[in-house]
């Protein structure tokens, strides 16, 4: 039975005797109850107060107890975002990757800890959540950038329900994000020839890093990863076990499970490598195949000013404001160049190391290869066929023609 956190007790009159009777602290371990104890006191004690004053001892020692077991009162109102935001970033955001713990802090500090923090957690009902997300939506311009924002929140307020929290459950599709305020920029990718005069335009090492990036389409925490062991030039593969984060320089695993999937070498990318190896590789305590002139793996940014830039910058290659133009601009013309060219889409998934297809189309949902266009040809050659006899059976109505009628 639950155990009170003060007792009281109750004095009564017996016959002549005067009784006290409160229950026990310990609890039996066969019933589960505890047993209430029944004192008795002697004829010395006369009347109501004294007897309550006798049973005081008792029940000292069991306040005493009571008292010193008790666990912390939760606060008025309940325990309150801003609490199981602290708790969430001292349990769960060392566990993180840089980059997402990066993100998770970035999205707390400035959206989620300012417009919820004082809320106790069990207000945060679908009201509270829609509330949010519109006060985001106002201060960004991108639904993406809403929805990643909220997915911080609901994957912290998951597990504050997990251990034990009363928190309401919303679902996310009870929620009406914000539309685009801005149109969405077209995505900027190197095709082959462009990736080939960027890459011949560069100096080393990023040469080499450029032409890793464009024929295998590594991201760039891959390309900075990478070490001799790395290589098997035997099966003609690149085993990618690990990437660098684009700030700290901290090696950890790749983005995903599907990342870390070994990816194939090509014959002049193996000439490439070998002649790095055998000219210009400086050997290191860690294996790591490109190194700075401080004995240290290269940063992305560094890889991204001085590698692509600065080459296309030699160019005079121009972008559209606003356009970030990275590494990743090589992967994506990797894998539009293969979708254009008729690969079937779960082959171009494997060779992008994506979790499944899906991936593939929602990224790169802009390309229109051969497959497509011959569909739309003869689609469209069956209505030009219809129109044209139309045209040579109907004669066009002049407007008074069609007034009148």
């Amino acid at each position: 039975m639950p155990r009170r956190r003060f007792q009281s007790g109750r004095v009564y009159l017996r016959g002549t005797r005067w009784v006290g009777s409160y229950r026990e602290y310990e609890v039996n371990p066969e019933t589960g109850k505890r047993a209430r104890r029944t004192i008795t006191f002697d004829a010395t004690v006369t009347s109501e107060r004294a007897a309550k004053a006798a049973l005081q001892p008792y029940l000292d020692d069991y306040n005493a107890r009571a008292k010193a077991n008790l666990k912390p009162s939760v606060p008025r109102g309940g325990k309150t975002v801003r609490a199981l935001l602290e708790e969430w970033t001292d349990k769960i955001l060392p566990n993180r990757k840089p980059g997402g713990a990066r993100a998770a802090l970035s999205h707390i500090r400035a959206y989620i800890r300012p417009h919820l923090g004082e809320l106790p957690l069990r207000e945060m009902n679908l009201s509270q959540h829609q509330a949010f997300v519109t006060a985001v939506g106002r201060r960004v311009d991108r639904r993406k950038t809403a929805e990643n924002i909220y997915g911080t929140l609901g994957s912290i307020l998951n597990l504050g329900r997990k251990w034990g929290y009363a928190i309401p459950n919303v679902e996310k599709k009870d929620i009406v994000f914000p539309a685009d305020k801005k149109p969405q920029p077209q995505v900027f990718f190197f095709d082959a020839d462009t990736a080939a005069q960027v890459i011949n335009a560069a100096v080393y090492p990023y040469k080499l890093m450029l032409l890793i990036a464009a024929v295998s389409g590594l991201r760039i925490g891959e390309v900075t990863a990478l070490k001799v062991s790395s290589l098997d030039f035997k099966r003609k593969l690149i085993h990618i076990t690990a990437a660098l984060d684009y700030a700290t320089r901290k090696e950890g695993t790749p983005k995903s499970g599907p990342s870390a999937a070994p990816v194939c070498m090509s014959d002049l990318l193996a000439k490439h490598l070998h002649d790095w190896l055998t000219k210009h590789y400086k050997p290191n305590v860690d294996g790591y195949l490109f190194i700075n002139s401080k004995g240290k793996p290269f940063k992305s940014e560094n890889v991204v000013r001085s590698g692509v830039h600065r080459a296309m910058a030699k160019l005079g290659i121009e972008t559209p404001k606003g356009t970030h133009v990275g590494i990743h601009c090589f992967r994506h013309g990797v894998t539009s160049e293969l979708l254009e060219s008729g690969t079937p889409i779960h082959v171009v998934t494997r060779l992008m190391r994506h979790a499944d297809s899906k991936v593939t189309l929602e990224h790169y949902a802009h390309i229109v290869g051969d497959a497509e266009r011959l569909a739309s040809e003869k689609f469209s050659q069956r209505i030009g066929q219809n129109i044209t006899q139309l045209e040579s059976d109907l004669e066009l109505e002049s407007p008074s023609a069609v007034k009148t009628a």
